[in-house]
């Protein structure tokens, strides 16, 4: 497989999301429930294999880990955001020897430390925060084994007042990240659901 290029750490626009998460961390799992719709759902689907490596790409405050980590199981978080990683070490402290979680720091799409050996990855509300999605997903293509699967469930569009607000948040919104999506894992399955003044979408595809 040619090497794909990689995006610059720059152009994650991390600057912004570390002053914005530097207020938002502390108040995020009190929040986000009522907002995230879909998360369940998503690491339902993916169903990891005894054994397999999971990648939770922008996990946060770790919300997801503990769902994830099973008997056996392999569980990267990845969460280049500070405050957030912060959060996610305590989540990773508490699981202890579930499974073997561990946590990355580094923006992922920036290296190829994964390439091929991945058999999970999870996109749960992260995607969007990425201006530059098609290197990313180009990345978790190839990251995955053939076979794999990638989970991804995120904002796809929404109400005038409430959009402008998701991108005060630095969300990106629109079919774009949906499209590409379906270019890349044409056997898939998608949910497109409406929850109060926005819809989301649960995507489930495999590499070929």
């Amino acid at each position: 497989m040619p090497d794909l290029p990689l995006p610059d750490a720059a152009a994650l626009g991390l600057p912004a999301l570390e002053g914005f998460y530097r207020w938002h961390a502390r108040v995020y799992d009190l929040t986000r429930p009522f907002l995230l719709f879909g998360r369940t759902e998503a690491v339902r689907a993916l169903d990891p294999p005894p054994g397999g490596l999971v990648l939770d790409v922008g996990c946060g405050t770790g919300f997801n880990l503990a769902a994830l980590a099973r008997p056996g199981s392999r569980v990267v978080g990845i969460e280049c955001v500070p405050a957030m990683n912060k959060r996610a070490r305590a989540v990773v402290d508490r699981l202890g020897g579930r499974g073997q979680v561990a946590l990355d720091k580094r923006p992922y799409g920036t290296h190829r430390a994964y390439a091929e050996s991945v058999d999970r990855i999870l996109f749960s509300y992260s995607l969007s925060m990425m201006p530059p999605f098609g290197e990313i997903l180009d990345q978790a293509r190839a990251d995955l084994r053939p076979g794999g699967r990638i989970a991804v469930v995120d904002f796809l569009d929404a109400w005038l007042p409430v959009a402008r607000a998701l991108e005060r948040s630095h969300v990106f919104l629109g079919p774009a990240r949906l499209r590409r999506l379906q270019e890349l894992f044409p056997r898939h399955r998608l949910a497109v659901r409406s929850a109060l003044a926005w819809r989301y979408f649960v995507f489930v595809g495999a590499r070929e």
